[in-house]
């Protein structure tokens, strides 16, 4: 995409979650060989949003294609990538994602207690004929709360080192080490958070049999979103970078200042 006499050409861009709820649109491009970020009102003309997200999960989540042809763009609304110094906004982005897997989590729990408690049908070899006095459900009841609780104490030390760096980057004072510290601890709890979560959307089912699988119920949407959450910034990547950092003292945030020029 080149900004040509204050135009953006034509481009179709990825799919972008929140875009159709969006008053503003942030997309990247290049201007004279140098990438820059752009900020779009969405009600620009020559902007077209479609509700074309396929995906099996985050069906709400207003995702779609957007399309920009010869859209004017005010010359402040343009951001060299390389003026930015150290960012926080990876860590930031990512929180973002733990939050709603932590969410997730705890929607799992609740929908798990509110399916067992009203519960009358049981099976031969259940220890209580009341599916909520069974020890076995008990104990499948509370594993999930454990994951959640174990999620969202994970989300929230990634907040703390997130909201430093945030509190520091307002104030002028961020560091290449606050960022760090900040990267490092988010792509920790993601690593963690991920595989709580997803054990928990499959676990969920044990409570109940193939009642629990009624599409009236839906689920399954836990699992569907939380795979689509996951799938955001692959942890694999992740996992990487923290041992790299540990190990070489190579900055996580090397890639991402990289790209930015």
């Amino acid at each position: 995409m080149h900004k040509r006499r204050g135009d953006l050409a034509r481009e179709r861009t990825e799919v972008g979650t929140d875009l159709l709820f969006a008053d503003w649109i942030s997309v990247g491009g290049v201007r004279a060989d140098e990438r820059v970020s752009v900020s779009v009102r969405a009600d620009t003309p020559g902007v077209s949003r479609s509700d074309d997200w396929d995906g099996f999960g985050q069906r709400l989540t207003g995702s779609g294609t957007t399309v920009f042809e010869n859209v004017q763009i005010a010359p402040e609304n343009v951001y060299q990538f390389r003026d930015r110094g150290p960012s926080h906004l990876l860590a930031f982005f990512q929180l973002v994602l733990l939050a709603t897997l932590a969410g997730i989590g705890r929607a799992v729990v609740r929908d798990a207690v509110e399916f067992v408690q009203p519960r009358t049908r049981t099976y031969a070899a259940a220890v209580n004929p009341v599916p909520r006095e069974d020890p076995l459900v008990q104990q499948v009841i509370g594993q999930l709360s454990a994951w959640s609780f174990t999620a969202d104490a994970a989300v929230l030390a990634a907040a703390e080192h997130t909201g430093q760096a945030a509190d520091a980057a307002r104030a002028g004072t961020l560091t290449p080490d606050l960022v760090d510290a900040a990267d490092v601890a988010t792509y920790q709890a993601q690593l963690t958070v991920i595989d709580l979560v997803m054990r928990a959307a499959t676990t969920l089912f044990e409570v109940g049999g193939a009642s629990a699988t009624s599409t009236s119920r839906q689920l399954d949407r836990h699992w569907r979103n939380a795979r689509m959450v996951s799938s955001h910034n692959p942890a694999i990547y992740k996992s990487l970078l923290i041992g790299d950092y540990l190990l070489n003292g190579t900055s996580p945030n090397t890639a991402w200042t990289a790209a930015r020029g």
